[in-house]
């Protein structure tokens, strides 16, 4: 292997274990206060899809899939996927949030201990929920302008 990609690749696994403490601290608070909070996965999802879209749009020349031509258009094709379950976990979160409210995930918590951690969950869900979509619709055009450049100009 390259040296160069050697140390892409290891900038990969760091960044992925960068997202997984992300992950581990956003969502300690919930688990700390013993919390059934039924989106766990949907929460861990959002922030890794944010952490790594962003990266890829800023950093793609930092990557190893910066000349990879075919995970590009792999990324371009499931970017409809990508957004629809993004909104779907968004959607289903807000209507949770409509139906049943916060609130009854955190009966058994003081009533100011409630407050802060239902504003805590609806403010991370909803900057994760967005942030991850947003990104989502940019990353698309962010490959697409790569693949541009690498068959006319020869860089990413």
């Amino acid at each position: 292997m390259h040296p160069l990609q050697k140390q892409k690749s290891i900038a990969e696994l760091l960044w992925w274990l960068f997202t997984l403490l992300v992950i581990a601290i956003v969502l300690f608070p919930i688990w700390d206060n013993d919390i059934d909070f039924p989106f766990y996965f949907q929460n861990a999802l959002l922030i890794t899809l944010f952490i790594t879209f962003t990266r890829y749009i800023f950093l793609l020349r930092l990557t190893f899939i910066a000349r990879m031509k075919w995970i590009k258009v792999a990324i371009i094709a499931v970017a409809a996927i990508f957004f629809f379950v993004m909104t779907t976990a968004l959607g289903d979160f807000r209507s949770f949030m409509d139906e049943k409210g916060l609130q009854s995930l955190t009966d058994h918590l003081h009533v100011s201990k409630q407050t802060s951690i239902i504003e805590y969950i609806k403010n991370e869900m909803i900057f994760f929920g967005v942030g991850s979509i947003i990104t989502g619709l940019i990353l698309p055009a962010r490959m697409i302008m790569s693949l541009w450049r690498m068959r006319n100009e020869g860089t990413v």
